[in-house]
């Protein structure tokens, strides 16, 4: 019996440890499970916000390529035509250069018939009116820059009427109030026959009723083609280029230097 006794104290102990390290390891094994499952927790939110942001990306293309398509379709069904519009303003009177000018698409449309479709068709051309910055360009508002005609020449002409409102490309009829058939065959005025005489000059008008003296004015070109946009010379004159027949430039270069030269808008 004692032997006995002391075989089953003898063995307790050990029967203890086996129980403890089974229990050490159930507790590790479940540390490592709810460690496993945090760490898939994890991933799983993780992978749910990746999921989340790829379909608001998805859903925002696909918006867009909606968009698109349809503004295609709109821009497939509308007709429309290219355009010069000016990018900057034009002053009256002065060439339309490129950089004033751009192609622009625009619906077709009867209003537009008349607008230049080409820079081609505009670049170089003397505006005939002031353009401002985002006009369309119609062909009335432009026109080719004058070519000086055949079996004509170029002259400059000292103008005493104002020439503002002349633009490149206008025809004009240039005259003088002073001087008589006669003169303007001989190039040389005759003095005592000026307006200011108390005698009438020859093949001018009747006397006015106030007694002065009705100076008609004399044609001395009957179609001047303006060639550039007058300027002012050093002393102040305004000095146009026309183009006329050589025998009426022969004309006018004489008059001039004696008397005032007017023009006229055909």
């Amino acid at each position: 019996m004692m032997t006995f006794f002391h075989s089953l104290m003898d063995r307790r102990p050990h029967s203890s440890l086996r129980t403890s390290t089974a229990s050490e390891g159930r507790t590790a094994r479940t540390t490592r499970l709810q460690r496993d499952r945090h760490g898939s927790t994890a991933a799983s939110l993780e992978a749910r916000r990746s999921n989340a942001r790829l379909h608001r990306f998805l859903a925002a293309l696909c918006a867009g390529l909606t968009v698109f398509a349809t503004l295609q379709c709109v821009r497939a069904a509308i007709a429309t035509q290219p355009i010069v519009v000016a990018v900057r303003n034009v002053a009256k009177g002065t060439a339309i250069t490129r950089e004033a000018v751009e192609l622009r698409e625009a619906p077709s449309d009867g209003s537009l018939s008349n607008a230049f479709h080409t820079l081609d068709d505009a670049v170089g051309l003397i505006a005939q009116v002031g353009i401002g910055a985002h006009d369309v360009l119609m062909s009335g508002m432009a026109r080719a820059s004058p070519v000086v005609p055949q079996g004509h020449t170029s002259i400059e002409v000292r103008l005493a009427s104002v020439a503002g409102g002349l633009i490149p490309g206008d025809k004009v009829t240039l005259s003088s109030a002073t001087m008589t058939d006669a003169e303007m065959q001989s190039g040389t005025p005759n003095v005592a026959d000026m307006p200011n005489s108390t005698e009438t000059p020859s093949g001018m008008a009747n006397d006015m009723p106030d007694g002065g003296v009705d100076a008609q004015l004399r044609t001395i070109c009957t179609e001047a083609l303006l060639t550039g946009k007058p300027a002012k010379d050093a002393q102040g004159n305004t000095i146009a280029v026309f183009a006329m027949p050589p025998n009426e430039a022969a004309v006018v270069l004489r008059v001039q230097e004696y008397s005032a030269v007017i023009a006229t808008i055909n």
